[in-house]
């Protein structure tokens, strides 16, 4: 009888084997104390270091990791993977410069490798080089045709640049060769959001929950859809489930406070921008939402406050400076209403709601010729939609509290809302 251990029953084998099954169950604590004992036999055998590191990487302990790319490298410094792993790593760790370097290795090395492009561009897209971060995915593609993920990678960058037609095409062709890819089914979703194609995205971002119930972006997104659609209590219901599964999810308490706000629960509303401004204080969107709703609370110095808050964040914010403006003129500042509506619409030419409040402010002033002129457009722009704005406008319109106003019968009719 042969005494001898086979190379499956070696120790070193059972513990990668052991590994590999931790790994393959998600059980990674697990997985990367069987690859220690496995190193501990064999320190020199450098593939192992490749798999621990891919483990460390996959907890998030990109340190780690790095030290273990570091190690295959040393041991092998022509191995062009250990290069593109370690890029990811530094990439994840927000080492840019670094994980450029690497990739570039690894491209001299292996200049075939589709994963490094990928990787790359990755990068590049982090550091809003987009048209860099487009060169290669689509050199990513053109290496491997099938390559779902750089297929979506790509559709985000279409999406960066407006381009929902391209984002839905390049998220289609990730699905078609990986149907489970559950960030594709995502990413197509808010492509058909911006689309307004609403029943499409919330079939996709329901099946991307489908794939991964725990994608807490998905349900936050098909909470948007909701809310466009009208549906504020499923959208609330799903905004509530992104902060369970991701409690510092700043832009779900944000956009909770949106649709509480739509629902005049305005207290809600102000509890939950206060939550999104506590986990991510440059949040403009944040500030201007719980400044309109203290504009609605009657609290409009705090109000006007919360709105220079989110103009000094981001002074491109058309929603900040038509908010502001609101606030001004409910405190009867009127000239510096006008100031901040012509600069809503300055930086949003489309904005309805900005030209039709502006048109309530020159009537007010008694200016009519530009009362009709604002009124008349944003019923054009807003095909119609003036009697879906938010019922502060209700009170702003209420000619009966300034008798000394009389509109001509035409700018009257165009002032009037329809009654909830």
């Amino acid at each position: 009888m042969n005494n001898e251990l086979t190379d499956r029953d070696n120790p070193f084998s059972k513990h990668s084997r052991r590994g590999a099954q931790r790994l393959f169950a998600r059980k990674y604590d697990e997985a990367i104390e069987e690859y220690n004992k496995a190193i501990e036999l064999k320190p020199d055998y450098a593939p192992i270091y490749s798999i621990r590191g891919y483990v460390y990487r996959i907890k998030g302990d990109f340190e780690s990791a790095i030290k273990d790319y570091n190690k295959l490298i040393e041991l092998r410094p022509d191995n062009a993977d250990g290069y593109c792993d370690r890029g990811i790593a530094y990439s994840r760790k927000g080492e840019f410069t670094r994980a450029i370097q690497d990739f570039n290795k690894a491209i001299q090395l292996k200049p075939n490798l589709a994963d490094t492009y990928n990787g790359r561009g990755l990068t590049y897209h982090q550091m809003n080089e987009v048209d860099l971060a487009l060169q290669d995915f689509n050199k990513a593609i053109e290496l491997r045709p099938d390559f779902a993920k750089a297929y979506n990678n790509r559709a985000l960058v279409y999406q960066d640049k407006g381009d929902a037609d391209k984002t839905i095409e390049d998220t289609s062709k990730a699905i078609e060769f990986q149907p489970n890819l559950s960030y594709a089914y995502n990413n197509r979703g808010n492509a058909y959001v911006r689309k307004g194609i609403t029943s499409l995205a919330i079939k996709d971002f329901s099946k991307a929950i489908h794939l991964n119930p725990e994608l807490a972006e998905a349900y936050c997104n098909r909470g948007v859809a909701y809310e466009n659609r009208g549906e504020f209590e499923c959208a609330i219901e799903d905004y509530t489930k992104a902060i369970e599964l991701q409690p510092d999810y700043a832009v779900a308490y944000n956009n909770r406070g949106v649709v509480y706000n739509k629902m005049d629960r305005i207290e809600l509303a102000i509890e939950n921008f206060s939550k999104a401004i506590e986990i991510n204080p440059k949040s403009a969107n944040a500030y201007s939402g719980r400044g309109h709703a203290y504009t609605v609370k009657g609290e409009f110095d705090r109000a006007i406050v919360d709105h220079n808050m989110a103009i000094k964040l981001n002074p491109n914010l058309a929603e900040a400076y038509y908010n502001r403006g609101n606030a001004y003129f409910t405190k009867g500042e009127l000239d510096r209403a006008i100031e901040d509506l012509d600069k809503a619409i300055e930086l949003k030419s489309d904005y309805a709601e900005a030209y039709y409040n502006r048109g309530v402010v020159w009537s007010r002033l008694q200016q009519w010729e530009n009362a009709r002129l604002d009124l008349t457009v944003a019923n054009i722009i807003g095909k119609n939609s003036i009697n879906a704005f938010h019922p502060i406008n209700r009170n702003i319109v209420n000619l009966e509290q300034h008798p000394d106003v009389n509109p001509p019968e035409d700018i009257a009719t165009l002032l009037t809302l329809p009654q909830a």
